[in-house]
C-alpha cells in the first residue's frame, strides 16, 4: 500500500514542476509583450485581463480580417498583432516595404524569422539550419538549366497527367483537385531533381507528406518549452523517419554519384554524368567534407522538395480554380499557347512569350497570395524605420501582402480579378520583364523582395505555366459544382481548398 502514495506524490511533483515551467514561460512572454514600443499601435487586442492572449486566440481565427483592419486604420504605418507568444509587427506602404528590403541581415533577418516559425533545427535539421547551401544551387545551376532540361520536364507533365487525369473520351471524369495536383507536381519537380525515380509511388508519398509533417511538427513545438524541444522532437518528430526513408530511395544513387565524382570530377566518361539537382548539389559541396555524404545530401534534397512542392501546388491550384470559374478566358489563352508553340515548340522560350498566360497566373497569385502577410523577418537588434518607428529586438516583422495586393493605390480595381491586367501593363509600358510573374516588386510580393526573394521562383513559374498550358490544350474542364472553392484560412495563412473536385474530359 505504501507504493501508491509514493507514486501519486511523485506524479504530483512532476505535474507541479511542469505547471511552474509553463507559468514561467507565460510570465516571461507577458513581460516581453509589455516591453514593446508603445509607439506601434495594436490591432485585435481587446481590453481587460489577459488581453494579449485573448487577442492571440482571436487572431488565430480571424487573422486575415485583423490585418485588413490594421492596414485600413494605419495606412503607410506599422501596427502590431498578437501571435501565440510574441508580437508580429505588420508593415504597410512602399516606404516601409523598401526599408525592409534594404535592411541588413544582422538587423532584420529572414532566416531567423523563418526559424522562429518553423524551428529549423528540429524540423529540417541542424545542417540545413546552419548551412543552407541549397539556396545557392537553386539560384544558379538549377535556374540556368531550366531551358536545357525543359524537354524532360515537359515529358513528365504529359506522363503524370496521363496517369492521374486519364480523360481520353468525351465523358467527364471527376478528380479531387488537391489530391491530384500534389502528386503531379511532385513528379514533375523531381523529374528535374532526380530523374525517373520521381515516379516511385512511395517516393511521391514521402515528398508530399514531408512538408505537411514539417508544418505540423512546427505547430506543436510552439507549445513546448525550448529546453524540452530536442527530446520532444526525438520522440514525436518526423525528420529522422523521413531522412531514413529518403535514404532508402536515393541513397544508393547518391553514393554512386559521390564515388564517380571522387574518381572523375565533373568529367565522367562518355559524358554520362546526369544533369540534375543531385549533381549540382555535389558540385556545390566540393571542398566541404561535411556536405559530401549520403545523409547530408539526402536531407538537402528533402528540404528543396519542402520549399518547392507545396508552395507550387498552392499557386497552381488557385490559378486552376480561377480559370475553371472564368471559362471565358480559356479560348484566348488557348489561342496564344497554340500560336506560340507553333513558332517556338514546347520550350522555355515559348513559356516566356506566353504573355496572357503569365498575366493570368500572376493575377491569380496577386488576388490570393497564399497568406495575409509575407516577407517575415526577425528583429535581431532594435531597428528604426524611416518614419521613426522602432521595432525592438526579438519581435517579428512582415508585410501585409494581401491588403497591399488589393489596395486601389497599387492596382486599379484591386479587389476585382482581372486576368489580363499585367499583359496590358506590359503593352502600355513596353517593358517585357517588369510585369512578369517572376519579377518581385513593392506591389507584388508573392516571392518576397530584395536579396531574400525566392531563388526557385523561375522554375516554379515555368512549371506552373507549362502545366496550365498542357491542361488548356489537352482537356475541357470545369468545377464539379460550378462554384469557386473558398480558401481555407488559419490566422494569416491561406490555403487553396483541399476538398474541391474538378471535372475533365478529352478536349473537343
Amino acid at each position: 500500500m505504501a507504493v501508491v502514495p509514493a507514486t501519486l506524490n511523485s506524479t504530483t511533483l512532476v505535474g507541479a514542476a511542469i505547471l511552474a515551467v509553463l507559468l514561467l514561460v507565460v510570465l516571461r512572454s507577458f513581460i516581453s509583450h509589455s516591453d514593446l514600443d508603445k509607439a506601434i499601435p495594436s490591432v485585435g487586442v481587446p481590453r481587460g485581463p489577459f488581453a494579449f492572449y485573448r487577442g492571440a486566440w482571436s487572431f488565430l481565427k480571424n487573422g486575415r480580417a485583423v490585418t485588413r483592419e490594421g492596414y485600413l486604420k494605419y495606412p503607410g504605418r506599422a501596427f502590431k498583432v498578437p501571435l501565440a507568444n510574441r508580437w508580429l509587427v505588420v508593415l504597410n506602404g512602399r516606404t516601409l516595404i523598401d526599408d525592409l528590403r534594404k535592411a541588413p541581415a544582422d538587423a532584420l533577418c529572414f532566416h531567423e524569422g523563418t526559424n522562429s516559425i518553423l524551428f529549423l533545427e528540429h524540423t529540417l535539421g541542424h545542417e540545413q539550419h546552419h548551412d543552407p547551401y541549397q539556396a545557392t544551387v537553386v539560384r544558379t545551376p538549377l535556374t540556368r538549366n531550366i531551358a536545357v532540361c525543359f524537354p524532360v520536364i515537359r515529358d513528365e507533365v504529359i506522363a503524370a497527367f496521363d496517369d492521374l487525369v486519364p480523360a481520353t473520351t468525351d465523358e467527364w471524369t471527376t478528380v479531387p483537385a488537391m489530391q491530384t495536383v500534389l502528386p503531379i507536381i511532385s513528379r514533375v519537380t523531381n523529374r528535374f531533381f532526380i530523374g525517373l525515380k520521381c515516379r516511385d509511388p512511395d517516393y511521391i508519398k514521402l515528398t508530399t507528406q514531408f512538408a505537411l509533417d514539417v508544418t505540423s511538427d512546427a505547430m506543436w513545438l510552439h507549445l513546448v518549452p525550448s529546453f524540452v524541444r530536442p527530446l520532444a522532437v526525438h520522440l514525436f518528430g518526423h525528420l529522422e523517419t523521413a531522412t531514413r526513408s529518403a535514404m532508402k530511395h536515393v541513397g544508393p544513387m547518391i553514393q554512386h554519384r559521390l564515388e564517380m565524382d571522387d574518381k572523375y570530377g565533373r568529367d565522367w566518361p562518355n559524358a554520362d554524368r546526369p544533369n540534375d539537382l543531385i549533381s549540382w548539389l555535389i558540385d556545390e559541396a566540393r571542398g566541404h567534407p561535411s556536405r559530401r555524404n549520403v545523409r547530408n545530401l539526402t536531407r538537402t534534397l528533402l528540404n528543396v522538395n519542402f520549399g518547392a512542392i507545396h508552395t507550387t501546388t498552392q499557386g497552381f491550384l488557385h490559378a486552376l480554380y480561377n480559370l475553371a470559374a472564368h471559362l471565358q478566358y480559356v479560348e484566348p489563352l488557348r489561342e496564344e499557347i497554340e500560336r506560340v508553340v507553333k513558332a517556338e515548340g514546347w520550350t522555355k522560350t515559348a513559356m516566356g512569350k506566353m504573355v496572357k498566360l503569365d498575366s493570368f497566373m500572376k493575377e491569380s497569385a496577386r488576388f490570393v497570395p497564399g497568406g495575409a502577410v509575407m516577407g517575415l523577418r526577425k528583429v535581431l537588434k532594435d531597428f528604426t524605420f524611416s518614419d521613426g518607428t522602432t521595432a525592438p529586438a526579438g519581435v517579428l516583422v512582415a508585410v501585409g501582402v494581401l491588403a497591399e495586393h488589393h489596395d486601389e493605390a497599387n492596382y486599379v480595381n484591386g479587389g476585382t480579378f482581372d486576368p489580363f491586367r499585367f499583359a496590358r501593363m506590359r503593352d502600355d509600358c513596353g517593358e517585357g520583364t517588369k510585369h512578369q510573374m517572376s519579377t518581385p516588386s513593392h506591389d507584388f510580393l508573392v516571392f518576397g523582395i530584395g536579396r531574400t526573394a525566392c531563388p526557385g521562383r523561375f522554375f516554379a513559374v515555368n512549371e506552373q505555366k507549362l502545366m496550365m498550358a498542357h491542361i488548356i490544350t489537352t482537356y475541357d474542364f470545369k468545377l464539379k459544382d460550378g462554384v469557386f472553392p473558398e480558401d481555407e484560412w488559419i490566422a494569416v495563412l491561406g490555403s487553396a481548398n483541399s476538398t474541391a473536385e474538378m471535372m475533365f474530359r478529352k478536349r473537343k
